[in-house]
């Protein structure tokens, strides 16, 4: 009950608390006038306030179920179709019967009034003959021709009253009918009479003033107005339909059922087996009242009023009118009705199984986009949506199967990269490894390097590796191309380099021949080419430095002359050969430069000069050049450092380089 109670809103809080209030109000009845003008002010607060609480709470539930119903899509488009298509077309057939019955009234109240003043008429022919007749004859002869008359009028007329002035006083038949005189009103009068509550049809036949004057009265029976128009349906006055209501009315159901089951005089049927049978299932009774005019016996006024009731069905009244036609109209008729009616079916028929493929297919493809974007959601991306046929819907559904595939051959791909990415991280960290941890340390010479990869992995490559006491072996050189498979051509050179200087020769007594950098570099390209694609080569400068002799002997397999800075000048070391790795018999030759005190050496590869500026300038050699000598005085790292960032600063983007930037200074100390 707690949790009940907390989940519960603040008006709806307020309502159980007033409910419960009233609820301990009602023993208060009783104890007082005071207390109960107190409680009955407080009960009628407390249903105003619950009055208001529960329209809100009515208002809430019916949001929350609407939005529950709402929720899927083929309950709102059926929702749409009972606006659009259900409700208009029961209204559009609710109108239809209902102008149907309001025409069928109508009408058949204009039959039964156009009989009635047609009878009327008769009546008063009849009256005014009879009274020619009464006049024209003798005084002996008046009583048989009365009596004749009489008897024919009679069986048309029913229940007929008659009042005849005779010279010696008015004469009655039947002999109770009431003698007083007509209202004046009724010379001129054709129509429905109301005598002590009752209708008749009445006719009032005189000649001249002071002549001998006949009236005529047939009562508006019930079954005079059952039999008035045949096959229409119920005609009784409106006065009897009355008093049997309120006859009826105000008992006890039981009391009524023995009231309708009591047994009727002989020969007389039930009022409701009059009516005409229903053609249909649609055919009900009308009831109308039939407004005329009647002359009020007492007043001698003429008033419009409805005075008969009518029960009768649309198809009646079509069956009277259509009865004087043609028998080819009413055939065209007949079967333009039922054309039209099964048309109107048929086409209700497949307007209704259009409407439900339509809303199948709308919302069988919104429900399996919709388990789609579950399965995408949960990472199943490997999850299809059927797409059949050809519309929006199936466009959209192919989209999103695009999409999935699109999502899940990127995941493979994220996938992919992430492998290569870790594969390339290992391959930076054994490149790394590949680049000399620390210089060798010499009396006379300081030895930097830098490598600055475009991308993970560099295809530049520098060494310098300790041969014995002050010697040294140094190489420099740029693979062909970028990545992956630069950096593995740059560690190909690197072990060839490195094997071949294992391999050195050894002398006679023990020593170590001196190495050709010719012969050396001979071998590096010999064997690279045999390993590697032709179109995968290197630039190679192969040096060696021996400290005694302060020489530098080196050979130049077409890389970039590296600079010597001597005195405020820069000198160009030569290029004996072509690069490694592309032919296998090329051949090289050797240089040999000596070392100064103060001297600066330094190897670059195109990623140094070649950078271009936003203006499409490439840095150049000259430029590299002047910088060297302005940083002659510095230390090797120093150069590097001011070598990188100048060129960093001409291309405009320090953090993108358009290759590899790699650099190696080589100083020979002051003596």
């Amino acid at each position: 009950m707690q949790r009940i109670w907390r989940r519960l809103s603040f008006g709806d809080r307020l309502l159980v608390v007033l409910v419960a209030l009233y609820v301990a109000l009602w023993p208060l009845e009783g104890l007082g006038s005071i207390v109960y003008a107190l409680r009955s002010l407080l009960q009628g607060l407390i249903y105003v306030v619950a009055a208001l609480l529960l329209v809100r709470l009515a208002y809430r539930a019916g949001r929350a179920v609407s939005r529950r119903f709402l929720w899927r899509v083929r309950h709102r488009m059926i929702l749409a179709y009972v606006f659009v298509g259900v409700i208009p077309l029961t209204l559009a057939m609710l109108l239809a019967a209902f102008g149907l019955l309001l025409v069928a009234g109508p009408l058949a109240a204009y039959l039964v009034s156009a009989e009635i003043d047609k009878r009327s008429s008769a009546l008063y022919a009849t009256a005014d003959s009879f009274a020619w007749e009464i006049v024209a004859a003798e005084a002996d002869q008046r009583f048989a021709i009365g009596s004749r008359f009489m008897q024919d009028a009679t069986r048309r007329y029913p229940g007929l009253m008659a009042r005849f002035e005779a010279p010696d006083g008015p004469v009655t038949v039947p002999a109770d009918f009431k003698t007083d005189e007509p209202p004046a009103a009724l010379t001129d009068y054709r129509g429905a009479v109301r005598r002590d509550g009752e209708l008749y049809l009445a006719a009032y036949a005189q000649f001249e003033p002071g002549a001998p004057s006949l009236l005529l009265m047939a009562p508006l029976s019930r079954e005079y107005l059952l039999e008035l128009v045949p096959g229409l349906g119920i005609v009784e006055p409106l006065a009897d339909v009355a008093a049997r209501t309120e006859q009826a009315s105000g008992v006890f159901p039981g009391v009524r059922a023995a009231l309708a089951a009591r047994p009727r005089p002989t020969g007389e049927r039930p009022l409701q087996a009059l009516l005409p049978e229903p053609r249909h299932p649609l055919d009900w009774p009308v009831p109308w009242p039939i407004r005329t005019a009647v002359l009020d016996w007492q007043t001698g006024q003429v008033v419009e009023e409805e005075a008969l009731l009518l029960r009768t069905r649309p198809s009646a009244v079509l069956q009277l009118i259509f009865a004087p036609q043609s028998p080819v109209m009413k055939r065209i008729a007949s079967f333009t009705g039922r054309t039209l009616t099964v048309l109107f079916l048929l086409a209700l028929l497949v307007s209704t199984i259009i409407a439900v493929s339509i809303t199948r297919t709308v919302t069988g493809a919104v429900s399996d986009l919709y388990i789609g974007a579950k399965q995408v959601g949960q990472g199943n991306f490997s999850h299809r949506v059927p797409a059949q046929g050809y519309t929006q819907l199936t466009e959209l559904a192919r989209s999103f199967n695009s999409m999935t595939s699109s999502i899940e051959q990127l995941i493979q791909d994220s996938k992919e990269k992430q492998r290569l990415e870790s594969e390339v991280a290992i391959g930076r960290e054994v490149q790394q490894r590949l680049f000399p941890a620390n210089a060798p340390q010499l009396e006379t010479l300081v030895l930097t390097g830098s490598c600055t990869a475009a991308r993970s992995v560099s295809g530049d490559f520098y060494d310098y590796l300790p041969l014995g006491p002050g010697q040294v072996a140094i190489s420099f050189g740029d693979v062909a191309g970028k990545g992956i498979s630069a950096a593995l051509v740059m560690a190909a050179v690197h072990s060839i380099l490195r094997t071949q200087l294992a391999l050195r020769p050894v002398r006679e007594d023990g020593g170590e021949q001196a190495i050709s950098t010719a012969r050396l570099v001979t071998e590096v390209n010999r064997q690279l080419a045999s390993q590697t694609a032709p179109n995968q080569f290197a630039t190679l400068f192969f040096a060696l430095f021996d400290e005694q002799r302060g020489k530098l002997s080196y050979t130049n397999a077409g890389h970039l002359p590296p600079m010597l800075v001597r005195g405020g000048e820069v000198q160009r070391l030569d290029v004996h050969g072509m690069v490694v790795g592309a032919f296998a018999q090329a051949p090289y030759d050797s240089g040999e430069t000596e070392l100064l005190p103060g001297d600066l050496l330094v190897a670059f590869t195109d990623g140094v000069t070649e950078p271009e500026n936003p203006y499409g300038v490439e840095y150049g050699e000259e430029r590299l050049a002047e910088l060297l000598v302005r940083e002659a005085d510095a230390s090797p790292d120093e150069i590097v450092a001011a070598v990188l960032e100048d060129v960093r600063q001409w291309t405009g983007d320090p953090d993108e380089l358009f290759d590899d930037m790699t650099l190696l200074v080589v100083r020979r100390k002051q003596a």
